[in-house]
């Protein structure tokens, strides 16, 4: 792992929208596309079962020197040892990334001692390296393999050491404000970012819902639009519309959008454009300028 990105955190930090997150691959086109963006923008890094949280460095720290802000996800079955970490923190540092998100990890047998993201988010609370702030995923339909009771237990111990929440992709805006709701009841006070899909090809984005467990939301949508509507793309259009007014609302704490784009950033980048400059009451091309 290299810190080809720590000659960035010696100039100015241009301005980025920190409301707005765009997930990435850590392998494919994310990178060439995130080289293309003609403004800086928070990009989140996945950790690959087959690459594992290196890989995810390696390219967070090319990112960065780029002026992009990253953050990267760090998954902790992955974690080979205390030395192994302390070696990922310190490549983060050194590429002035600030930002880490812990999660379990895919992978069915862990390749260390830590099994699940509170394992490793312990272990920062007083580590020299530990980021400026560390994000934990929520999971407003469940969890495939975790049950309910132990989720919201996790949750709620992880929250106390962690900065924010991202939350599983959920289509169904009411279920999402919901689960918020009932997590502020029970004592989670940190800001949640709302995990939608991005400009997304349908076929994947049906594939990746049924893989992570949001039938729920899946069955909602063929109730209130029809299989069309993941097919015409709009139900980054539908989550958009109906979350935006929501992030004023002081009861939610919702920090801002995170944009499942399964590397296919620029598309869902100009989308997001078009999206906040019709908000805002402009024309596209005042907020960007798209043409490739």
């Amino acid at each position: 792992m290299g810190s080809g990105g720590a000659d960035v955190t010696a100039q100015a930090e241009p301005t980025v929208d920190e409301r707005t997150r765009f997930e990435i691959l850590p392998f494919g086109r994310g990178e060439p596309e995130a080289a293309e963006l003609t403004e800086k923008v928070r990009l989140t890094v996945t950790c690959s079962p087959k690459h594992g949280p290196d890989r995810s460095v390696e390219v967070a720290a090319r990112l960065r020197a780029l002026g992009h802000r990253v953050t990267v996800h760090v998954a902790a079955r992955m974690v080979r040892d205390r030395a192994h970490l302390d070696a990922l923190l310190v490549a983060l540092a050194g590429a002035g990334v600030d930002d880490v998100f812990l999660v379990g990890g895919d992978v069915k047998q862990p390749l260390g001692p830590y099994a699940a993201g509170g394992d490793v988010l312990r272990l920062l609370a007083d580590h020299p390296h530990r980021p400026r702030s560390v994000g934990i995923p929520g999971y407003p339909e469940g969890h495939p393999l975790i049950g309910p009771d132990t989720l919201d237990r996790v949750l709620l111990e992880k929250a106390r050491h962690a900065d924010y929440v991202t939350t599983q992709l959920c289509f169904h805006p009411g279920a999402l404000r919901e689960w918020i709701l009932v997590k502020r009841a029970a004592g989670m006070s940190i800001p949640v970012f709302a995990g939608v899909p991005g400009r997304v090809h349908p076929g994947r984005l049906l594939e990746l819902s049924v893989k992570v467990g949001v039938g729920p939301s899946l069955s909602y949508l063929r109730k209130q639009h029809g299989i069309q509507h993941l097919v015409g793309r709009s139900a980054a259009d539908n989550l958009y519309d109906a979350l935006a007014p929501q992030l004023a609302d002081p009861q939610l704490g919702l920090a801002g959008f995170h944009y499942f784009t399964f590397n296919q950033l620029l598309e869902t980048w100009q989308w997001q454009h078009r999206k906040g400059a019709h908000a805002a009451g402009k024309r596209p091309a005042e907020a960007v300028d798209t043409a490739r």
